[in-house]
């Protein structure tokens, strides 16, 4: 499943879920039935774990390691279970000399629509991908958007060059007239992301159309609509987490082995800036070595445009901790169970008569 689905679909279908509908005959037919998801047999085991202790639990210093390597397993379930729910994993690009105070989802789109109240000053209204299908319809405050036709993954075309399987629809406004769109399988490279797509459509509050437009995170440019003689900004993004704090990228290296073009060490020097706090400090975030700030970890990702734009890797998990405290617990207790039986096998060997 995951050469077709890629590793973070299958996480999702197979092990974050409760119930895994597996096709047994993939290809033309589908034959699908319901498993144990990942959820289910880990939720299983935790009860089956609690129960054999609450039947058999003794407090001894015999059974101290068997319940610690079990208090561990425990704890590693629960944290897988608590990392599913309230991790995230995000991107930050930064071009040499550009600031930044928010991370976007590398494979999560949201629409945006933006209203420029002035040149440092913005309203968002956010609608998530959960929502984006087609005819989904939003009443804002003074427009209403709806969705004429949704594309989780799409290849363009100019009109004049697209053939049947293309979309009949087509766009009368911004950057997307005379495009033609088709519907594309997801993305399963971990480098590749899904060029998601959307026939928007604007009413003013008497129902009046205004307009049909095409937006995608492909042609990354923001479109405008003017409704109550205001100018509205809207496009489809990688979704968005806004942070307090903002990074700078002051420098970014790349150093490669001599005579070849592989990486042996790339790094940037980022300005961190939070005016909430007043801090305003220099650091350097280069291979396992990343910067852990306000509950995020950044780590240096990659590297793009010939070396003048890094890719950071932000992780927020606020269970980070919990694998770690787990797998100690399972040492201690095994390494407990091994020295209680030397122990025994030392003293049945000086008990043992001499021959």
């Amino acid at each position: 499943a995951q050469v077709e689905l890629g590793i973070h679909e299958v996480q999702r279908l197979y092990l974050r879920s409760w119930i895994a509908w597996i096709d047994l005959l993939p290809g033309e037919v589908s034959f699908r039935l319901p498993f144990p998801g990942g959820m289910l047999l880990g939720s299983l085991l935790l009860l089956n774990l609690f129960a054999a202790h609450l039947r058999r639990f003794k407090l001894s210093w015999s059974k101290a390691g068997l319940i610690a390597v079990h208090a561990g397993v425990a704890l590693l379930l629960i944290g897988e279970l608590f990392t599913a729910l309230f991790s995230d994993e995000l991107q930050m690009r930064l071009d040499e000399g550009q600031r930044s105070n928010y991370s976007a989802h590398p494979r999560e789109v949201e629409l945006a629509i933006i209203d420029r109240m002035s040149a440092d000053e913005e309203e968002v209204t956010a609608i998530p991908l959960g929502l984006l299908e087609d005819d989904a319809e939003f009443k804002l405050a003074d427009f209403t958007v709806r969705i004429n036709r949704f594309f989780r993954n799409s290849d363009f075309k100019q009109e004049d060059e697209a053939g049947a399987e293309y979309d009949p629809m087509r766009a009368d406004r911004g950057l997307g007239v005379g495009i033609a769109v088709r519907e594309e399988p997801r993305e399963t490279a971990m480098n590749r992301r899904d060029l998601t797509s959307a026939f928007i459509e604007i009413s003013d509050p008497e129902g009046n159309r205004l307009g049909r437009w095409l937006l995608s995170n492909a042609l990354g440019e923001e479109q405008t609509f003017e409704v109550g003689g205001e100018t509205r900004h809207m496009l489809i993004r990688q979704r968005r987490m806004y942070h307090p704090f903002s990074l700078e990228l002051l420098d970014f290296t790349h150093e490669r082995y001599l005579g070849t073009e592989i990486p042996k060490n790339f790094s940037s020097r980022v300005l961190l800036d939070n005016p909430e706090t007043g801090e305003k400090r220099e650091t350097l975030i280069y291979m396992n070595h990343p910067l852990r700030y306000a509950g995020l970890t950044f780590y240096q990702s990659g590297f793009d445009n010939n070396d003048t734009t890094s890719i950071l890797q932000v992780v927020r998990n606020p269970v980070w901790t919990l694998p770690y405290i787990a797998c100690t617990m399972v040492a201690l207790g095994l390494l407990w169970i091994f020295l209680q039986h030397l122990i025994k096998a030392v003293t049945r060997r000086r008990k043992s008569p001499q021959k």
